[in-house]
């Protein structure tokens, strides 16, 4: 009994239209109780004992210790004198149309929008889905273990001739520390992936040294700063990891795309209460096509939340 009511009980809670509700119960709730009473008594400032104890504790952090009965004072006093200019400037309209304060804005109530709809660390049940269905991020890719002997052309008249004679020496089994030309290039890597030995040889040379046979010496592989010899030791197949081996960045990426989902929701139901009216546009169709990509966003993101 209790396994279908509790596998109830989670759908439930992952279902967009349950955020939805609880998205506009909490804003309604927030707002309810944030909003100033301004209108009743424009004029009143009201520092209360918790403003207060706030004051002081900024100030602790601060100096690193408690203030004065006058620095009290002079706290208070600051604090009154922000509050006087904020509300001076709200009412001469200071705050309008300045992008810098519609941005910062715009960020403070993006960070109240993710704490209400923060949620529970997902199980691995769904890790595993979210992982399966997002392979390429999570992916470890194919590697390469690999020694290479490098030939300088700035310092041979002929340098393909000389890789096919070294080359040749090289299989024959000769050091390997008598032959080539002196370079920062790494002379050996253990399980690189290709991007890895694109950083230092190039990506032509890291497409082509992933495709050599394990075993001999193989050549000469070209890159940007001359000839190689190669001698590949060892293949890795790419493969999917267990959830175990990388847990914790699946939950940061499932955590991050689910908030953002929220957050697109939570844009949604606030946009409904607003008409928007875009004047000059040359005809409606394209006032329309400049206002539809956001819901369109959002509706596939709560698509997207549903599976």
């Amino acid at each position: 009994m209790n396994g279908p009511f509790m596998k109830g009980i989670k759908r439930l809670i992952y279902e967009p239209l349950m955020h939805f509700l609880l998205i506009g119960a909490a804003l309604f709730l927030l707002f309810g109780l944030t909003q100033e009473k301004v209108d009743d008594a424009p004029n009143l400032i009201v520092v209360s004992p918790s403003q207060m104890d706030q004051l002081a504790a900024q100030f602790k952090r601060n100096r690193l210790r408690s203030p004065s009965n006058s620095e009290m004072t002079a706290l208070v006093e600051s604090y009154v004198r922000n509050e006087v200019y904020y509300r001076e400037a709200l009412a001469l309209g200071l705050d309008r149309n300045d992008p810098q304060v519609k941005q910062r804005m715009r960020l403070k109530l993006e960070f109240l929008l993710e704490d209400l709809t923060a949620e529970e660390p997902p199980g691995d049940e769904l890790l595993n889905e979210f992982m399966q269905q997002n392979e390429e991020r999570f992916f470890i890719q194919p590697q390469v273990s690999f020694q290479q002997l490098y030939l300088n052309p700035d310092k041979r008249a002929d340098f393909d001739a000389d890789a096919k004679r070294i080359l040749k020496q090289l299989q024959q089994g000769e050091a390997v520390a008598t032959l080539g030309d002196a370079t920062m290039l790494p002379y050996e890597l253990t399980q690189a992936s290709q991007y890895e030995i694109s950083r230092s040889f190039g990506e032509d040379f890291a497409t082509d040294v992933v495709k050599l046979p394990v075993g001999d010496w193989s050549g000469p592989i070209y890159s940007k700063l001359g000839v190689h010899l190669v001698r590949v030791s060892k293949h890795t197949a790419g493969y999917l990891p267990e959830l175990a081996q990388v847990r914790d960045q699946v939950e940061r990426d499932y955590m991050a795309q689910r908030r953002q989902q929220l957050k697109d929701m939570a844009y949604e139901k606030l946009r409904e209460g607003y008409e928007v009216v875009v004047e000059g546009a040359t005809t409606q169709k394209d006032a329309g096509a400049e206002f539809t990509g956001g819901a369109v966003a959002a509706t596939q993101a709560a698509e997207v939340a549903q599976k």
